[in-house]
């Protein structure tokens, strides 16, 4: 009589492991889902700063040159140089925010996928 007992004790936890899983899964993909979108936040932050000190240099450059009509190639390749990296910067933090944007709709599938 006690082997029954513990047979369907046995059977009754496994079976409501089958039901724990499936939501233990889904919690662990968000978490796994949120940091990634936390580490991409900091770096989406640092890459617009970023940028943005390369467009203000850029800008100094250019109101130099305009500001004492200099047009020597220093000066010139000095604003393409700026440039250059102004872009690169701003190509990166648009990547991050596309890399953002696509976790959180993927966080958003999740929820109406496990709600509905």
């Amino acid at each position: 009589m006690d082997y029954v007992r513990i047979i369907f004790a046995v059977f009754g936890f496994s079976t409501s492991l089958i039901f724990v899983l499936p939501g233990l899964k889904k919690w662990q993909r968000q978490q796994v889902l949120i940091e990634k979108l936390r580490i991409i936040s900091q770096a989406l932050e640092h890459a617009e700063e970023r940028a943005m000190r390369f467009q203000e240099r850029h800008d100094r450059i250019l109101g130099q040159m305009c500001s004492y009509y200099m047009v020597n190639q220093e000066l010139e390749d000095a604003v393409a140089g700026a440039r250059t990296a102004m872009n690169e910067a701003l190509e990166f933090a648009v990547g991050l925010r596309k890399m953002q944007l696509q976790i959180l709709r993927s966080i958003d599938e999740i929820d109406a996928f496990h709600v509905g």
